[in-house]
This record gives C-alpha cells, structure tokens and sequence, in this order.
C-alpha cells in the first residue's frame, strides 16, 4: 500500500510543480512538462517491481508512437486560442482530434 501512495505523492509533486513554475515562467515549465518524467518513472517502477526489461522495451515504442498522435492538438490548441475560441469549445475540440489519431496509432501501429 505504502507504494501506491509514494507513486501517487510522486506523480501530483510533479503536476503541481509545473503548474506553479508556469506562473512564473511557461518556458521552464514547459521543459519540465516535455520531459518524460513520468515514463521514466514507470519504467523505473516496473523494472522495480519485475524486472521485465521486455515490457519496458514495448511500452517505450508504444509511448513514442501515441506521443506523436498528440502533436495534431499541439498545433491546434494555441491556433485556436490565438483566433478567439473559448477555452471550453478549444478543450472539446483538441481532445476529440487526440482521440482520433491515438485510434489511427492504434488502427496502423498497434494492431495486437
């Protein structure tokens, strides 16, 4: 039990911590959001607790293929912030084209 709450203080420190480094400065908040904490400390935590050097392999492609179904609402967001949408109308539309690529990844890369 104790190591579901170290993994749960561990991943809010992290979220916490970039929100509040983006009120001060979005560029060092942005590098601390890119970088792939929480991969790896999942890969961290799985070699820890089964030492299958296998699954860490596969879940590192599969990670890099979604990461690159999220670069369509990368370039969405700020377009659509910039030409007056509403936040709420920018959110719906970034998530819903993320959950079309991520099922294209899957559909092409991920067929198992």
């Amino acid at each position: 039990m104790s190591q579901y709450i170290i993994k749960f203080l561990l991943s809010a420190l992290i979220i916490v911590l970039a929100s509040e480094v983006s009120k001060r400065n979005t560029v060092l908040a942005a590098l601390i959001i890119a970088l792939p904490l929480v991969s790896l400390i999942t890969f961290s935590w799985i070699y820890y607790e089964t030492k299958d050097t296998e699954r860490i392999a596969s879940l590192s492609l599969e990670i890099l293929y979604f990461g690159l179904a999220t670069v369509p609402m990368f370039l969405l967001l700020p377009y659509m912030l910039r030409n007056g949408y509403s936040f709420l109308i920018t959110m719906l539309c970034c998530c819903g084209i993320t959950a079309l690529a991520m099922a294209a990844v899957k559909l092409i890369f991920l067929k198992s």
